[in-house]
């Protein structure tokens, strides 16, 4: 009984251990160093705040859970990939690093890498959880993992980047063809981190638990 018991876990777990080995060919490596932008879209990827691409809609309407957090070789561009649910177990990860890299590249029209996966910051193997959005905390966490421009523009501060974490609407756009840097949504302080988000698991079957 005992060694039934033994096999089962192992196939339970095996899958899962090799899932993740194989989507770390996708994480960056590269020496990187991120403005208070790239700071600020990181928080908002961990709180689900973003300008939904795939819907009609001008944005996600509601919270929803990181999966995968790209940035671009430069790190002047993020883009996001989220569960319809609260908890990002709900959804499947099937190709989630794949498509999330091709998004990225697709939309920055430059090669894209991981830097997030879930909560944890991947880059550089540094394998990194962050639960707290504090924009100060934050600033020194990347600091110490030399993940941050020194010379970064300074308009974030303690008390307001609360109001940039939960934009809901800007007056950007997603077409890097016909507008600059400055607004170009993933690119700007003032305009929303682009992404996607995947149905959960219960909506892929019929069901929505989703509210």
């Amino acid at each position: 009984m005992k060694k039934k018991i033994l096999i089962l876990l192992f196939i339970i777990f095996i899958p899962s251990a090799n899932s993740f080995s194989s989507i770390t060919k996708y994480f960056g490596s590269s020496k990187i160093n991120l403005d208070e932008t790239g700071v600020i879209n990181f928080l908002r990827y961990l709180e689900g705040t973003f300008h939904a691409e795939d819907v009609v809609f001008s944005r996600a309407a509601k919270l929803m859970s990181p999966m995968y957090y790209a940035i671009s070789e430069d790190g002047k561009i993020g883009y996001g990939l989220f569960c319809r649910s609260n908890s990002s177990v709900d959804c499947y990860d099937d190709f989630g690093a794949y498509k999330v890299i091709e998004y990225c590249k697709e939309y920055s029209g430059k090669k894209c890498f991981i830097f997030a996966y879930r909560d944890e910051i991947v880059w550089n193997n540094l394998n990194i959880r962050v639960k707290d959005l504090d924009f100060v905390k934050n600033i020194k966490l990347f600091k110490e993992l030399q993940l941050f421009d020194e010379k970064s523009s300074q308009k974030i501060n303690k008390d307001n980047y609360l109001q940039y974490i939960y934009m809901d609407e800007d007056k950007c756009s997603s077409n890097k063809n016909s507008v600059a840097l400055s607004k170009l949504r993933g690119a700007n302080l003032d305009c929303l981190l682009p992404g996607r988000y995947e149905q959960t698991i219960n909506d892929k079957s019929g069901g929505n638990n989703y509210n």
